[in-house]
């Protein structure tokens, strides 16, 4: 039996014939096929390309009387208005703009609530009655009553922002106007 163990281990630890190909062996026959097919003549060309093979289009003259320029020279910048793409940036930015405007104002009641709240907390360091213990119910009452009008605040001011992205998004989907001056109930 040990015996038989021993043969079928060299047998595992024989070399077998390699059934994937290494990159040099591949990268040889290659070359190999690149020699034989330019000796015998058969190179391949690359393509190439003539104003031929591009669409025929005349071209356009200016209104100013002045010629387009020739071939292989870039156009000279035109001193009129924003184009339609730059304008559409512009408004997009105007957008973007009040969302922005409108996170920044409720991050900053949403801050002020937070403080409020905190004053309100006896395991806060800013509580009301901590620390000189100078505070009194009317104290702890205005303070109540700042956190009322900071959360309806804070409310109108995120439907305000939502309101803001709803805009932006509907500005581009293309719903919107291009001014958010102008900017009505959506379109379509």
């Amino acid at each position: 039996m040990p015996r038989a163990v021993f043969l079928f281990a060299c047998v595992l630890l024989l070399p077998w014939p390699a059934g994937a190909q290494g990159l040099g062996d591949a990268a040889a026959r290659e070359k190999e096929r690149r020699s034989r097919e330019a000796q015998a003549g058969k190179k391949a060309e690359p393509a190439t390309y003539t104003n031929d093979d591009l669409p025929n289009q005349a071209p356009a003259k200016k209104q100013d009387g002045q010629q387009p320029p020739a071939a292989g020279q870039a156009p000279a910048p035109e001193p009129s208005s924003p184009g339609p793409l730059a304008q559409r940036a512009a408004a997009e930015q105007e957008y973007q703009d009040k969302v922005d405007a409108a996170q920044k104002e409720v991050d900053a009641l949403d801050a002020r609530l937070k403080r409020l709240q905190a004053s309100l907390n006896p395991m806060s360091p800013t509580y009301i009655y901590g620390g000189t213990g100078g505070a009194t119910a009317n104290d702890e009452m205005r303070v109540r009553n700042e956190m009322r009008d900071t959360e309806t605040q804070l409310a109108a001011a995120r439907q305000a922002l939502e309101t803001a992205k709803n805009e932006l998004s509907e500005f581009r989907l293309g719903r919107r106007p291009v001014s958010p001056s102008t900017a009505g109930p959506p379109v379509g």
